[in-house]
């Protein structure tokens, strides 16, 4: 029988950790929910591409993507590829853990520095509900990036602070430990280090901060060595592997630039959503993504209470400005810095500094600052804290952090939480994932149903799957491939160029479903002519277009039947100054040519049409899917 009592007695003496384990569980449902409403999306796909085109390897590991050294994402994408490529639920599934993971670090943290209080559960709040890393979730390369660096700030901080209060070394090897685990996912655990610094200098130290800063360089000399380590480490394997990278760093954008997108990722970015903004998105052309686009007045109502919370952190506690200084210097080290350095000419600074991907790590050293400032760590006299002074009853009175900042408090979460669910659901009502889920399913069915023989002309992949940034691995052989099965594969060939007789030549349209490839060139279709075959006069057939075929033609596409007795035998095609020879085989054929420029008209000769020979259609121009556009059917 249940001793209900006795389990009241337990709960309550565990009510915070409770609590913040609901919030933990609740969190994650939402963000499930969120997840469902997405698919992959850009490097998702170049990411998949890569693991299945290469072997488990060291060399694979540390290949350098896009300027990013990123081993663990390599690898947790070669599983998750090899489990089953493009499986949404699956990622989704990786994603999840990762969230129950960083909140399950983030409440342990919080109970390490300021004990069981129910305070912690405001920073933890804030932590998990943060519209900022909304987006970033959304993405899954992105989120493979950030939620394991969130995981290894929590988990060092954590470890140092076990390590200033025991002294024991086996915590400082933790927090290394949990460093090496942030650098194999994302390089701006780089500064994970100066984080630790800061806080124990600055909140686990006594004295003014400079002094502390280097008493603690030497006190803890043995954990600071240990992490130079793993950076010292880790930049070798980064600069041996560089050269794997098609993306170098680039040159720095000029100083207005460098303003431009340090006012937006502050004023209309990273403000705004830490109190629970933007409120509204600005979409992107597909609607794959969205940027902060908080509108004016709530922008400037954000800046306006920032400055109140931190205002009356300070006034209440006099170390307080060092936990603003300290996220400061990770917006400065981690957020703005890499993005000057290596994308400031990517996009403009104006659409960078709306991004809100950038500052997602910047969250979880939100909650810890948030925490820092207003509450003394656990184990230290509160000999930081100030009282406030209130009129009450018509005279001055000491309230010190009562009823008042309580309310004040609560009324703040209260808005938080609030504006972080309808920011959320704005960012969901303003994209969608369902062009590259429409995509994905249409090519899965076309590749496994497609017979022997087929040919597909490679062509781009819509922008809503992967923009022309990617180069080939935008492709959609590269992006169909991981679909191909070992049977499908042995059927069907790839081609950039279509050259000699294919029957059977298809490309995909933009909903991923195969179509019949067409030429598309206004003005190429021949003469009319009342026969079926294109008239031949002393063994040679002069094909005459309607209009001159236009610069950007390249491919020269005719349908021919061709007797027994011309099999075998040769075709010369000559396109302007360019000649081309056919073997032509007996049937009813069609047959390709790579073919550039303008010209009049086309002239077919050589022993294939003394035999016989009877060419039909032809058309001059760029294959497209028949049925996109104003296409010309390569018909007979």
């Amino acid at each position: 029988m249940v001793n209900w009592p006795q389990l009241a007695a337990w709960a309550r003496g565990r009510g915070v950790v409770l609590a913040g384990l609901v919030l933990i569980v609740a969190q994650l449902i939402w963000k499930s929910f969120f997840l469902g409403h997405f698919y992959f999306w850009q490097d998702d796909f170049h990411l998949t591409e890569l693991a299945l085109s290469h072997s488990f390897s060291w060399g694979y590991l540390t290949t350098v993507v896009a300027g990013h050294l990123l081993p663990g994402v390599n690898g947790l994408v070669w599983v998750v590829a090899r489990l089953s490529p493009y499986d949404w639920a699956l990622a989704s599934a990786v994603t999840v853990v990762l969230l129950a993971g960083a909140g399950l670090a983030a409440l342990r943290l919080l109970r390490t520095l300021f004990g069981n209080r129910p305070a912690i559960l405001v920073p933890l709040i804030v932590y998990l509900l943060c519209p900022l890393t909304m987006p970033d979730i959304r993405w899954w390369s992105a989120a493979i990036e950030s939620l394991p660096l969130q995981i290894a700030i929590f988990m060092a901080l954590n470890a140092q602070v076990h390590y200033v209060r025991t002294g024991r070394f086996g915590h400082a090897v933790a927090a290394a430990a949990w460093l090496l685990f942030g650098l194999a996912f994302f390089e701006k655990a780089l500064i994970v280090p100066l984080l630790l610094l800061g806080v124990t200098s600055g909140f686990l130290m006594e004295g003014p901060w400079l002094r502390a800063i280097g008493q603690c360089l030497v006190r803890y000399w043995q954990a600071w060595l240990l992490q130079v380590a793993v950076l010292a480490g880790y930049a070798v394997v980064f600069a041996t592997s560089l050269h794997t990278s098609s993306v170098q760093p680039e040159t720095p954008g000029t100083a207005s630039g460098a303003f431009t997108f340090i006012s937006k990722i502050v004023k209309n970015t990273f403000v705004p959503g830490a109190i629970g903004g933007p409120w509204q998105w600005l979409a992107t052309s597909n609607a794959g993504y969205a940027y902060s686009a908080p509108p004016p007045a709530l922008t400037w109502l954000a800046l306006i209470v920032a400055a109140a919370v931190i205002v009356a952190s300070i006034w209440s506690r006099r170390h307080a400005w060092r936990a603003w200084a300290i996220l400061a210097g990770w917006l400065a080290a981690a957020d703005v810095a890499p993005i000057l350095l290596g994308r400031a000419l990517e996009l403009g600074p104006g659409v960078l500094g709306l991004e809100t991907r950038y500052v997602a790590d910047a969250v979880p050293v939100l909650a810890i600052c948030l925490g820092l400032a207003f509450w003394p760590v656990a184990g230290k006299p509160d000999a930081a804290s100030r009282r406030w002074l209130v009129v009450s009853g018509g005279q001055l009175g000491n309230v010190g952090t009562g009823q008042l900042g309580r309310t004040a408090a609560a009324g703040l979460v209260g808005a938080f939480v609030i504006g972080s669910v309808w920011s959320v659901q704005s960012f969901e009502n303003v994209t969608t994932s369902a062009p590259a889920r429409t995509y994905i399913a249409n090519a899965r069915t076309a590749v496994g149903e497609t017979p022997a023989g087929t040919v597909i002309v490679d062509s781009r992949v819509p922008a809503a799957l992967m923009i022309g940034a990617f180069g080939s691995y935008a492709s959609a052989s590269a992006v169909v491939r991981p679909l191909e099965s070992a049977g499908s594969a042995a059927r069907i060939h790839w081609t950039t160029q279509p050259d000699g007789t294919i029957d059977r030549l298809m490309v995909f349209g933009s909903d991923g479903r195969l179509h019949r490839a067409a030429i598309y060139g206004p003005g190429s279709v021949p003469f009319p002519t009342t026969r079926r075959c294109q008239p031949v006069r002393h063994r040679r057939s002069i094909v005459r277009f309607t209009f001159p075929t236009f610069p950007g033609t390249r491919v020269l596409h005719l349908a021919y039947l061709a007797p027994v007795a011309a099999s075998g035998r040769y075709l010369t095609v000559s396109y302007g100054s360019q000649r081309q020879v056919l073997a032509v085989q007996a049937g009813l054929h069609s047959a390709y040519f790579p073919e550039r420029g303008s010209v009049d008209s086309v002239t077919l000769s050589g022993p294939a049409i003394a035999a016989g020979l009877c060419v039909g259609g032809v058309q001059a121009g760029i294959i497209a899917p028949s049925s996109n556009g104003p296409v010309i059917p390569a018909i007979f």
